[in-house]
Formats: C-alpha cells, sequence, structure tokens
C-alpha cells in the first residue's frame, strides 16, 4: 500500500517536516487532530514516519522517496554581488537543504540537494543552469556528486563534542 499517493498523507508529511505539531497540521489541513493522529499512526505502522519521543515524528526519506542526496560545489571568483544573488536565490528552492560558503579550496560555495529521483536532479539542474546564464552569473568552476547508499543520517547533538573513540 502507497500511503503517500493520498494527498492528505503527503500534506501531514509536510507538516512533520516542516516540524508542526498535530494541532497545528490538523488547523492547516481544516480536519480534526483525531484525523490526523490516525493518519499518523497508520504512516508510522507503514514505515513512512517514526515517533522519535512523545509529539516528535521523524519522516523516512527513502521511504518517501527522497533519499537522493548531492553535494554541488562551485566556484564564483571576481563576481561577489553575483554570488550574493545566488546564495538569496538557493534559499528560496525547497530542495536545497543547505547552502554553505567555503574556503581554502577552488570552489567557494558547497549546496546541500536532496531529490525525488534522477529525473528530477536532470530538470532542476537544467533550470538552475537557464536561471544562471539569464542572470548572467558566470560559474568558473562546477563539481556535482549525487549520492548511493547512506550510511549514516545524523544531525550533531553535542554541544561540547565529548568525542569518547
Amino acid at each position: 500500500m502507497n500511503l503517500i499517493e493520498d494527498e492528505l498523507n503527503v500534506k501531514i508529511i509536510e507538516g512533520i517536516l516542516n516540524s508542526k505539531t498535530q494541532d497545528e497540521i490538523a488547523y492547516d489541513l481544516n480536519v480534526s487532530t483525531k484525523t490526523v493522529y490516525n493518519r499518523m499512526k497508520l504512516l508510522e505502522s507503514h514505515g513512512y514516519i517514526k515517533e522519535v519521543k512523545k509529539g516528535v515524528w521523524k519522516v523516512d526519506y527513502a521511504k518517501i522517496g527522497m533519499d537522493y542526496m548531492g553535494v554541488v560545489l562551485l566556484g564564483i571568483h571576481n563576481d561577489r554581488e553575483g554570488m550574493e544573488t545566488l546564495i538569496e536565490h538557493l534559499k528560496k528552492l525547497d530542495y536545497v537543504e543547505n547552502v554553505f560558503e567555503i574556503i581554502g579550496s577552488e570552489y567557494n560555495l558547497c549546496i546541500i540537494v536532496r531529490f525525488r529521483g534522477l529525473e528530477e536532479a536532470i530538470n532542476e539542474t537544467g533550470k538552475f543552469q537557464a536561471w544562471l546564464n539569464k542572470k548572467g552569473i558566470r560559474i568558473d568552476r562546477f563539481n556535482s556528486f549525487i549520492s548511493g547508499k547512506t550510511h549514516k543520517d545524523h544531525r550533531r547533538s553535542r554541544i561540547l563534542g565529548n568525542y569518547k573513540g
């Protein structure tokens, strides 16, 4: 059973991805909190989401078909204004998860992206290149990588970094 073909389930998952509570999701979708709760339990029983602690949910990106991660490295030199325009544009793109300005490399931007598949990656890359051309932003260096198998998906959780290896 593919529960993410149901629009309400998709909207609930999107609510979870946006850190919304069940009450907030219910309000946004104009349904009862009980409906959201029941749907979330169904989604959990099929592995789409997992309650990590009371009221805190995590989405399984692989299960919802969004496990294509990419790293894009860009080098833009002698065009600080173009780079600032690019950064502002990247902040608006939903598939862009992180944008890092980096130093000590021939690249000065590192972009982390997530796609539903290779076809979406190719389509969005084409749109991105067309946008760059339209804005007249010249990329001096470009390199991109799409992930294969994910071995660890984690966000750092220790402030002091007491590593005991």
